[in-house]
């Protein structure tokens, strides 16, 4: 092997290794990002210890942390503060993040019931705006149950989809 050729495959390695370092700093810091992003205290908090750790270690990842918070509209200050604190941008331009998945599944129900009820109660026209106002209300912070009381009222005029399986 000639000093030509050890040079070469030198270099070829510390490539390959900068690839991988490269890698492997994109795919810890989106998940420090998104543990930051997560409601889930016990998650947020792990994700803020290693980003702490990795800046103790001077393995500082900061800037690609706070470029994934902010391309998905994540405070920056905020993120790092308390998972309570997560919110997104307040900005009346910027829309609010999905909460429905964060409404238990009974309180979803119970609201969506009531809620097609109400919008079905042709005796009393003034429930049926509140109903509206409550269910765009919900929308507005994120909350979105449009597509469950669609399904509710559905399934209270015309029965149940004769196409859906029993089971």
């Amino acid at each position: 092997m000639t000093a030509e050729q050890t040079k070469q495959d030198m270099r070829n390695a510390n490539t390959l290794l900068r690839r991988r370092i490269d890698a492997m700093q994109r795919l810890v810091a989106t998940d420090i990002a998104q543990g930051l992003a997560s409601r889930q205290g016990e998650r947020w908090n792990a994700a803020r210890n290693l980003s702490k750790a990795l800046d103790d270690a001077d393995c500082n990842i900061d800037q690609q942390v706070d470029g994934w918070l902010e391309e998905n509209g994540w405070d920056l200050r905020s993120a790092y503060k308390t998972p309570a604190g997560l919110a997104a941008r307040t900005d009346s331009w910027w829309p609010k993040p999905d909460i429905t998945a964060d409404v238990p599944e009974p309180v979803r129900r119970v609201i969506t019931e009531r809620l097609a009820d109400m919008l079905l109660d042709r005796s009393d026209d003034w429930h049926a705006e509140q109903a509206r106002r409550f269910a765009f209300a919900l929308k507005a912070e994120g909350a979105d149950l449009t597509g469950a009381i669609e399904k509710r009222i559905t399934a209270l005029t015309l029965g149940p989809d004769p196409s859906d399986p029993p089971f």
